[in-house]
């Protein structure tokens, strides 16, 4: 299930190419089947205000005054009265779902809550209403993948994905390339190669734990593909199955070098407990060289040196393979978790849709992508760029809203590539050729959602703790089999039925569909 980089480079110059007139907007108020309102006004005929509760990132908050909503409104007559929420989305959430004060629009933080509370009539169903979303309908139509990962157990759809950002926000594995350079070292291809420079870092820099990772387990994520496994489970496309990573010979062969690689001080003692500071203290401060985090740091770390960020580089590192069924991959998780949801009592239902529809237009993609000409952007000889007061995509992003979350569902993201360094620009220009295919994101019904907290939690909490013990070597890798029969035993394959019964559920849905 690749799913967006050879669609996305379509749509995205359709997105581009393409020029809406204010005619099309205005022409939506005679069309009363496609964007009529209950109180028969459309899209850009009146103002209306609307309530919308949205996540608030601690990196960019939510600002009232942030000129994206401005443009928004401009073109179609709706704002918004915004709860940010910037901590603990999910209690406050559900606190509004159950009080019935549902919000016209708002966030949830993973297709189960829209399900869950979709089902109980909370939340529009989207498939009901495509003959006035041709536009999001269209959209669906050119990405199936994106269709499959947004049902619910039943083929309905309570949540609106958002689609681009994550491009940004890619896993990859990268390396001190100027600490490299200095010593005349070779970014590694294997993990024996890691294990060899590392060793060699550690002599020229004996206070330092060479290969940065932190965030418990984590790590394991990104690195399993190079063993050939995954760390959870998983659906291998080529024997077309569902297997359990943590449970293969190749999973227990990436523990060992995980093993190894602490025993010998090649990662931190306390790893697991290390959250982003720690992470990128090491890495700021000579003390980490290899890194397996989200590409963007690559440009967000030497920013926080300020005068001093020309004494600090990161560059992309191909992913090293550690067996022979391994691959050089990074894990790609594909769309991103969040989306949007409607409230099936909105007094302005229609007309909400309708704005939403809106934003999967090409006019749309392109406002909530760029903002407005002359304010946030100019054009030059045919080229539009984004205006100097912006020093990076995240600065864009704190001073203008755009690309935050509430504030799009489809991005461009080409359009931020010539705010990125032209090692970064490399980057990404070749990080599509080393990543996995996209695990489905599946629905689950209410009785296999209690199998997935019960026997799935179980063994998910039984797997942290053996595996973190062997790589902390409280455990000798000789009861490797031992914790297999027992992890075996808690339920794996019933967990693996879940999944397989789910997988295919989904496809019968979009087969059906086309």
């Amino acid at each position: 299930m690749r799913m967006w980089r050879s669609k996305w480079n379509k749509f995205g110059k359709i997105a581009l190419t393409a020029v809406l007139t204010g005619s099309i907007l205005a022409g939506c108020a005679k069309e009363e089947d496609a964007s009529g309102s209950e109180n028969g006004s459309a899209l850009g005929e009146k103002a209306v205000t609307l309530n919308m509760m949205t996540f608030s990132h601690t990196n960019w908050p939510y600002k009232e005054d942030w000129p994206i909503y401005k443009f928004l409104k401009e073109k179609t007559n709706v704002s918004f009265k915004v709860q940010p929420v910037m901590s603990d989305y999910a209690t406050t959430m559900n606190l509004a779902i159950s009080s019935g004060e549902i919000p016209d629009l708002m966030m949830v933080n993973s297709l189960k809550a829209a399900n869950t509370h979709g089902s109980s009539g909370a939340f529009v169903n989207f498939f009901e209403h495509l003959d006035k979303m041709p536009n999001y309908k269209k959209f669906l139509e050119e990405h199936p993948d994106v269709k499959a990962a947004i049902l619910s157990p039943d083929g309905k759809n309570y949540f609106m994905p958002l689609y681009g950002l994550e491009q940004q926000s890619r896993r990859s594995w990268l390396f001190r390339d100027d600490v490299f350079k200095k010593h005349g070292l070779t970014p590694p291809t294997t993990y024996d190669e890691l294990y060899t420079v590392s060793k060699k870092l550690k002599e020229l820099y004996p206070g330092s734990y060479p290969i940065a990772v932190f965030n418990g387990l984590s790590p394991l994520l990104n690195m399993a593909p190079g063993f050939g496994t995954e760390s959870e489970y998983y659906y291998d496309y080529d024997k077309k199955e569902w297997r359990y990573g943590p449970s293969e010979n190749n999973y227990k062969t990436m523990v060992t070098y995980m093993n190894k690689f602490y025993k010998e001080g090649l990662v931190a003692p306390d790893f697991m407990a290390h959250k982003r500071k720690q992470f990128n203290d090491l890495l700021l401060q000579n003390k980490a060289f290899i890194a397996s985090d989200y590409i963007g740091i690559m440009d967000e770390l030497p920013l926080t040196l300020g005068d001093k960020a020309s004494e600090f580089s990161l560059d992309y590192m191909i992913p090293p393979v550690g067996s022979p069924e391994g691959k050089a991959q990074n894990v790609f998780s594909g769309l991103q978790a969040d989306g949007f949801v409607v409230s099936a009592n909105s007094k302005e239902r229609d007309l909400l849709l309708a704005y939403m529809d809106f934003l999967f237009s090409p006019e749309g993609i392109e406002l909530a992508t760029w903002g407005k000409e002359g304010e946030t952007y100019t054009t030059e000889n045919g080229t539009r760029k984004f205006k100097a007061d912006y020093k990076g995509f995240g600065d864009l992003r704190t001073k203008t809203g755009i690309a935050t979350v509430g504030a799009h569902t489809v991005l461009d993201m080409k359009a931020y590539e010539s705010m990125n360094s032209p090692k970064m620009q490399a980057a990404m220009s070749k990080v599509g050729k080393y990543e996995t295919k996209t695990q489905p994101r599946l629905a689950y019904t209410n009785e296999e959602n209690e199998v997935i907290s019960m026997t799935g939690e179980a063994v998910k909490k039984y797997k942290e703790e053996q595996i973190a013990k062997f790589i902390l070597g409280q455990k000798s890798m000789d009861e490797w089999d031992a914790y297999v029969a027992e992890i075996n035993k808690l339920g794996v394959q019933k967990v693996l039925d879940v999944h397989k019964a789910a997988f295919e559920r989904n496809q019968k849905f979009l087969n059906e569909s086309k």
